[in-house]
């Protein structure tokens, strides 16, 4: 598919994302608290244009915030992903398969970043006293959140203690003060075992934050991507040109130059204070407020006039099913092909949250159901999917009307549901699991095995009634050369 063009920062995406009616300038004065939470919300359950607040109560003219920055499309012309598909340089109405196939194709030729001297996010530079993380209006997003967030759409930076491995990762961040945040760390997660090896030397973790970049830069962060694989490598492969860094002003890290907001500092080793609950991707209020790390910023950059990026997590659709439902399913149909497994086709369907994934495949020999399944446990991408459903490659993953009928039809409510428990799970948020399991991460997955039995014979297995299959080819050919002289009108590709 060819692409529209290169976007080079968030200012170039906006006005990509204007040029083809997908932003919606607010010129109107709202409110940070909770005013801007619910119009973003209201944007992703009716598929809105991205909202670019212009006017925040409390703030100077110039402080501007876009919310939903690749949330879902209802344009009548473009796909769910429209977003997606503009921030990767293609046509918004790019479906989900062509968006996921760019990106494999891409993400096999990482290039290394290049370094720059002059770099728009130094163009203001706060120090000491100067700091203060609410000079920018950060929003109280949802009713009951422990705070204001800073951190929803955006790049946590941080480099291994042991390696020349630098992670970029997706974690949110609460304001506690002028110059503290509370992060949510996982151990599953890259962050938090890198962070578990600096407390266990009693060193501070030297962290940067980087708001409002060009599109790849977010989605590689939140994409689950191996370790020792640095995301700006993949980000560089993702817009076909090197990422420009900048080095930071306290801290021996590198950030995006193009950056509309950096944060730097530390991560204080040994000490915790209450962060949460917050509005999560699953759709509910999820976590407790509870103690975890702290963030002190000991220097804060930005461009003029900046744009604070913010994701409204919640029920579906939003970023979290766009882009990390996509790149998720990309990721896992990739290390499923490197095993060698006949996959067809994989996709996680946006209301299952990242937490259900349908692969279409052969199935050479019995229970094959089970070996995919436990392959695609087995992967960095795969690791928080606790649903999967299996299907014969005749079935279009993409497609629910199909999932579906293959479900009801071809999976025996007994011997083709297989439990499995105890499976690592994202640990405090997963609302299905009781207060202990949750807290520890222990959880469980289900394999539907919606496949033909291999131990079947052949004349057994129903036949699909189609046009394709039950009509002769000449009256099927007959037919679709006639529809319009019927009186039809020409289906929509």
């Amino acid at each position: 598919m060819k692409g529209s063009m290169f976007v080079s920062d968030l200012r170039d995406y906006i006005a990509l994302l204007t040029r083809h009616g997908e932003l919606q300038r607010v010129e109107e004065e709202v409110d940070w608290n909770l005013e801007m939470g619910a119009i973003i919300r209201r944007c992703y359950d009716i598929g809105a244009p991205a909202p670019l607040f212009e006017r925040i109560k409390g703030y100077p003219k110039g402080y501007r915030v876009l919310g939903a920055p690749v949330g879902p499309s209802k344009h009548p012309a473009h796909s769910l992903y429209a977003r997606v598909a503009l921030g990767l340089g293609l046509e918004p109405h790019a479906p989900a398969r062509e968006i996921m196939e760019v990106y494999l194709q891409r993400k096999e030729k990482p290039l290394k970043p290049e370094r720059v001297q002059n770099a728009p996010c130094k163009e203001n530079v706060l120090l000491g006293d100067q700091i203060d993380l609410l000079k920018f209006p950060v929003p109280f997003i949802h009713g009951g959140d422990g705070g204001r967030y800073i951190g929803t759409w955006h790049t946590v930076i941080t480099k291994d203690p042991d390696s020349s491995w630098v992670n970029w990762g997706m974690y949110r961040l609460m304001v506690h003060d002028r110059n503290t945040m509370g992060c949510l760390f996982p151990l599953q997660q890259h962050i938090g075992q890198m962070y578990q090896k600096y407390e266990a030397r009693n060193q501070p973790m030297p962290a940067a934050v980087a708001i409002g970049g060009p599109p790849v830069i977010p989605m590689v962060s939140c994409a689950m991507l191996p370790p020792h694989l640095n995301e700006v490598d993949i980000a560089g492969a993702l817009q076909e040109r090197p990422i420009a860094l900048a080095k930071c002003e306290t801290v021996d890290l590198e950030v995006p130059a193009s950056a509309e907001i950096i944060l730097e500092g530390v991560v204080l080793p040994h000490e915790r204070k209450t962060e949460g609950p917050f509005g999560e991707y699953m759709g509910y209020e999820a976590g407790k407020a509870s103690p975890k790390p702290v963030f002190r910023v000991n220097a804060i950059t930005y461009r003029n006039d900046p744009i604070l990026t913010v994701s409204n997590m919640g029920m579906p659709i939003h970023e979290s099913q766009t882009v990390l439902g996509l790149t998720k399913s990309a990721d896992i149909y990739g290390e499923l092909k490197k095993m060698g497994l006949p996959v067809k086709g994989v996709f996680i369907p946006p209301y299952g949250v990242g937490h259900m994934v349908v692969i279409s495949t052969e199935t050479p020999f019995m229970n094959f159901a089970k070996r995919v399944a436990h392959s695609v446990w087995a992967t960095k991408p795969g690791l928080f999917t606790y649903y999967i459903v299996v299907v014969d490659a005749d079935v279009d993953p993409t497609n629910m009307d199909e999932v579906l009928h293959a479900l009801t039809t071809k999976c025996h409510p007994v011997n083709g549901i297989h439990q499995v428990p105890h499976i690592p799970g994202f640990p405090v948020l997963l609302p299905f699991l009781p207060p202990k399991e949750r807290l520890l991460g222990d959880a469980a997955g289900v394999i539907f095995d919606c496949t033909w039995p291999k131990d079947w014979p052949a004349e057994t297995i129903p036949i699909k009634a189609t046009l394709k299959n039950l009509w002769p080819k000449e009256i099927q050919e007959k037919v679709l050369k006639n529809w319009e002289r019927y009186g039809f009108k020409k289906p929509e590709k």
